[in-house]
This record gives structure tokens, C-alpha cells and sequence, in this order.
């Protein structure tokens, strides 16, 4: 076996796997004895099959999978003993490779690689990029409050109906509407508005509502139902009016509401109320500031990539891309791929793991804070347990958390690094500071997927994308290698 480096003028680089006979006839050999072992072939008891026939059925196929497992061993060992930094995965030059496992005997590999670029991130020479943090306003305060009142208030049946109200109506004789006064138009609001119980009034119901959702579910159709040209013209009759009176914001509302005991006063309830809200905006502000921050680095810093290298790779990598529309999207994966190398610099040295444990926090504390807020955490430690567990089965539920604690690590990565600008406003002020040009490079930025083993013949297994672990980065492909000349 011989493995020798073709230095090659530029980033692409090659490396030629030569292996002999005898490399690979024992292991061939001995996988051979084992499926000869598993085969049960009619007119033969298991295992005892002809090893004649199961040369024929199964000696190709095993000759492939054990010279595969041989060049990926060697091409890794080779990176690995001379250190040996690369992008992408290694690709096979066909012309210059030696295969027919239709006639085995020595075989001769050759691949190419693209040696990772030199990186220099000058941070102070970079624009400044705007950390815009979302301060909650005071009306949407008083809108959390109010819901609490109401959540907590007394609930009453008046004389008539107020804007306030809900309403249970009799229609089209046994049928029963309910809705909120509230849900209606402003004009339809004034037709309902002084109503008792027993009063009478057609409408155009479906018109009368601010959107078809809410009809739907006052007069229990599905919106998918709904037809498009019946106005739903009803005559109701009042049958019941319900009101809630909010509660007091007095000793027995803060019982009631914070159980726990940790707020007893409305200046503490509206402060918590404001934390909340704010931990609920800090995804949006975190999602802008790493788009401008990818994007000022993207136009700011030069990463050499090997374009024609890079359009084979994705070629091989992506079944269903043809030449036309690699040419259309070339420009947005060649930014990807150069923000993945920027990404590996800037972590360097940085402590952005996440480990399994990471993950189970995150899930514990966000089900604390959603379900379980208002009780004595000891209380509840066997339930929530249970409840994070669950969802450390779902690897789909770990993978998201995964990659969202990942991306709050970098965002605290690039805050230190970067000439920041810290501004702050309510959500419309936030809004302003999202252009379209701030969407369209969050799509641009996304991080391509990452490849691992190489493949010697088509014949092999095909790759699938593996679920990501709590411990590792995304998704991996392998790159397609040569084929076999029989399949030429």
C-alpha cells in the first residue's frame, strides 16, 4: 500500500492511494466466511452454502465496502499524520484513478482537496453592527396586566351587553352561537351593544366579524368549510350575556396569581411582566445582530475559495442540481461555505461546546417558566423530569435546542469581538431596523452542511443525513466517488 501527495500549484491539491492485492484479499477474505455464515440458500442448511455461490452473490459488493473502508482509514491517517487542514471533503479524479472491481487485482485512487484558507479578522478595522435590544412598552404591560385581572376576575351575568361582553345565542332553531363582543366589527359591536336576554336582531354574521376564523368559531365551522359567497345572515336571539369584572390588584389577587408567594405588589408584578416580555423579544434581537454581524464580516473579510472545486463538490453532494441552477445559486453557497470558515476562526479557542447536559437545562428551565412558573420547584421536580426526558427522546426537539443554544454562544462570541452599537427601543423601533436586506442575508448566511467519509465506488451504500447528536455541529453527506467501469 502506498499513499503519496501530488503537490499541485494553487489550493486544490491531490493525493494518490495506491493499494495492492494483498491489502485487501484477508479482510475480503474473512467478510466472505461470515456472510457465508448468515446465508440460507435452498436446498442448503445455514452456513453451508457453496462458498462458490456466495462469492458470486455477495464478492463484488464486499470487495467494494472493504477497499472503501481501506482508503477512507488511509486518506484520514494521512490528514491526520501531517496535519493536514482542509474544506470540503476530498473528491476522486476519475481519469487519473484505476478501478474494475469487475477484475480486481491493484487499485489506484486519486483525490483532490482544497487546502483551508488562511483567515486574518481584523475586528477593530470592521463597521460597527447595532445590537438592538427590545424594551417592552408600556402598553403592552398594561395589556399583560389587564389578562391577568380578567384571568383572575369575577365573572357575572348583566342585564345587557357591553363591548366587553360574550354573548350565547340561539339560531336557526337548536343551534347555539358563543363569541366576545370584542371579536366583531366596530359597526356590528354597536348592533349587540344595550341587547338583554331575549332580544332579537338578524346580521350578516360572517360580515359582521373582524376575520373568518372568528365566525368560524362562534357558529362551529371549520374556515375550510366556509362558502365563499354566503353572507351567513342569522336571526339571533340573546340567550345568555357573560361578563368578567376584573380583579382588584389586592392581597388575594397576588395570592391567587403569583401562589409562590414571590410578588406581592403591583410594581413587582409589572416589572416581571416586563422581564418576560423582553426574554421573549431577545430571540428576534439575537437573529438580527447575528445576521448584520455574518454579513459585515462576509463583505468585510477575504476568504480565497477554489470556485471550480467548490461547483464539483456541491454537484456531487446535491442529486437534483444541474448546471443552470448551480450558476443561479453559486453566489449563496459560495457565501455560506465562506462563512463556515469564518465561523471555524472565529471560535477558535472560545468555549462554545454544548453537551448533552446543556441541553436538559435548557429544556427544565424552559417548562419551569412556561408551565410550572407559579409552584415550588421541589414540588414539581418528578413531573418536570419526566417532562424533560420525554423530550430528550425527540431528536428533532434536541437538535433545535441544540443548534439555538450553539447560536446564543456565538452571538456572546461576536458581541465581544465586534465594533458593536447598542441601541434599544420598543417593537416598532425594532421593526424599523429590519430592511429586507437584513432578510434576504439571514437567508444567504445559513451554514451549509458538512461532509464526512469519502466513497471509492457507486456501488456502496448511499449516504444519509445523520440526526444531529446533543454534542456535535449538523447535518453530514459524503461526497460520491469513483465509479466502477463497468458503471462508466
Amino acid at each position: 500500500m502506498n499513499i503519496k501527495h501530488e503537490n499541485v500549484p494553487g489550493q486544490v491539491q491531490e493525493l494518490v492511494i495506491e493499494i495492492q492485492k494483498e491489502d485487501y484479499a484477508e479482510s475480503v477474505e474473512k467478510a466472505l466466511k461470515k456472510q457465508r455464515r448468515e446465508v440460507a440458500l435452498p436446498g442448503f442448511r445455514k452456513g453451508n452454502a457453496p462458498m462458490g455461490i456466495v462469492q458470486k452473490m455477495y464478492g463484488k459488493n464486499i470487495l467494494v465496502m472493504e477497499v472503501d473502508r481501506i482508503v477512507n482509514e488511509q486518506i484520514e491517517k494521512y490528514f491526520k499524520e501531517n496535519d493536514v487542514k482542509f474544506i470540503f471533503e476530498p473528491m476522486p479524479v476519475e481519469e487519473k484513478s484505476k478501478v474494475d472491481f469487475d477484475n480486481p487485482d491493484n487499485f489506484t485512487f486519486t483525490y483532490e482537496y482544497a487546502l483551508r484558507p488562511e483567515v486574518n479578522i481584523d475586528y477593530k478595522a470592521l463597521p460597527v453592527v447595532t445590537d438592538f435590544t427590545i424594551v417592552p412598552s408600556a402598553d403592552e404591560i398594561d395589556s399583560q396586566v389587564a389578562q391577568l385581572r380578567e384571568r383572575h376576575g369575577q365573572y357575572v351575568q348583566p342585564e345587557t351587553v357591553d363591548v366587553a361582553d360574550s354573548i350565547s345565542a340561539d339560531y336557526g332553531g337548536e343551534k347555539e352561537a358563543f363569541f366576545f363582543i370584542r371579536d366583531l366589527k366596530e359597526e356590528a359591536q354597536k348592533e349587540f351593544v344595550g341587547k338583554k336576554i331575549g332580544d332579537t336582531l338578524s346580521l350578516a354574521m360572517r360580515q359582521a366579524f373582524s376575520s373568518d376564523p372568528f365566525f368560524a368559531r362562534a357558529f362551529n365551522i371549520k374556515v375550510e368549510d366556509l362558502k365563499e359567497d354566503d353572507p351567513y345572515t342569522y336571526e339571533l336571539t340573546i340567550k345568555r350575556i357573560g361578563r368578567i369584572n376584573p380583579a382588584e390588584l389586592d392581597e388575594n389577587f397576588f395570592k391567587q396569581a403569583y401562589p409562590n408567594g414571590d410578588i406581592t405588589t403591583e410594581e413587582a408584578m409589572r416589572e416581571a411582566i416586563r422581564t418576560q416580555i423582553a426574554e421573549q423579544y431577545k430571540p428576534d434581537s439575537e437573529r438580527l445582530f447575528m445576521n448584520k454581524a455574518i454579513g459585515t464580516l462576509l463583505d468585510n473579510v477575504e476568504v480565497e475559495l477554489p470556485d471550480d472545486f467548490m461547483k464539483r463538490y456541491i454537484k456531487a453532494v446535491q442529486k437534483d442540481m444541474d448546471d443552470e441552477k448551480l450558476e443561479k445559486e453559486f453566489d449563496q453557497y459560495k457565501r455560506s461555505f465562506a462563512w463556515q470558515i469564518l465561523e471555524n476562526k472565529i471560535v477558535e479557542g472560545e468555549d462554545v461546546n454544548i453537551t448533552r447536559a446543556d441541553v436538559e437545562n435548557y429544556f427544565r428551565d424552559y417548562f419551569m417558566k412556561s408551565y410550572f412558573g407559579n409552584f415550588n420547584p421541589d414540588s414539581v421536580k418528578d413531573q418536570v423530569d419526566k417532562i424533560v426526558a420525554d423530550a430528550m427522546k425527540n431528536q428533532e426537539y434536541v437538535k433545535n435546542a441544540y443548534d439555538m443554544l450553539y447560536d446564543r454562544k456565538l452571538v456572546e462570541v461576536l458581541r465581544q469581538k465586534m465594533n458593536v452599537e447598542h441601541k434599544e427601543g420598543d417593537f416598532k423601533a425594532f421593526i424599523d431596523q429590519v430592511s429586507p436586506k437584513d432578510e434576504k442575508d439571514g437567508e444567504a448566511e445559513e451554514k451549509p452542511k458538512k461532509t464526512t467519509k469519502r466513497k471509492t465506488a457507486a456501488k456502496a451504500e448511499e449516504p444519509k443525513a445523520e440526526e444531529a447528536p446533543a454534542e456535535e455541529k449538523p447535518k453530514k453527506t459524503r461526497a460520491k466517488s469513483a465509479k466502477t467501469k463497468k458503471e462508466e
